[in-house]
């Protein structure tokens, strides 16, 4: 009989699946794994968020067609049995119905040199803490058709640093247009705008 403190996914396989144990910290650790879907980590964090769940750190990444990522997350007292929640069912729903988080951000740097990054857009993100953020900007990123093919979430002292490294679809290096544009959104999201000459 497994303990109540680990579960692991009924749907489980090697090819996909996911399990949850309770650390002493009192957060939960969150692996997950399979073939998913580009937009599956923003419906993820999305689905966590709906259900008053952050993630606290983590990393994700794709090896050819398969993800492996694992986070550490924190329940708030009022969300439901961190336990109890069907993670892949989060990671495969589809677009989000509900009204989107507003982003604020302290600060970015995009680095477009694809040679520096493994052929990716290396995009890297500093805000405060604030639950639906890394849901909402992984789903303003797919608006764009930019997908990480890697991702590492950190959270320290309530704030947050995100580094992704991102492509198009079909694992192509980003357009320019596209950079252009992602530059323009996430300058619309900074705290302090920066002066127009």
């Amino acid at each position: 009989m497994k303990s109540l403190e680990t579960r692991t996914a009924e749907r489980i396989s090697e090819e996909m699946g996911f399990s949850i144990e309770k650390g002493s910290s009192g957060h939960y650790c969150l692996k997950i794994w399979g073939r998913f879907p580009p937009t599956w980590i923003g419906s993820l964090s999305s689905g966590l968020s709906r259900n008053l769940i952050s993630i606290i750190s983590g990393s994700a990444k794709k090896e050819k067609t398969h993800w492996q990522a694992e986070f550490e997350i924190m329940a708030t007292p009022q969300a439901p049995d961190a336990k109890r929640i069907d993670y892949l069912a989060l990671a495969l729903e589809g677009p989000a119905s509900h009204p989107p988080v507003t982003i604020s951000l302290d600060a970015f740097v995009i680095d477009n040199m694809p040679g520096k990054h493994d052929g990716a857009l290396y995009l890297e993100v500093k805000a405060a803490d604030q639950i639906g953020f890394l849901g909402a900007l992984l789903n303003r990123l797919a608006y764009y058709t930019l997908f990480p093919e890697s991702m590492i979430i950190e959270t320290v002292n309530n704030r947050i640093l995100d580094r992704f490294r991102i492509k198009g679809l079909g694992g192509q290096f980003p357009s320019d247009a596209s950079i252009k544009t992602l530059r323009q959104k996430l300058e619309s999201f900074l705290v302090d705008k920066p002066r127009k000459e």
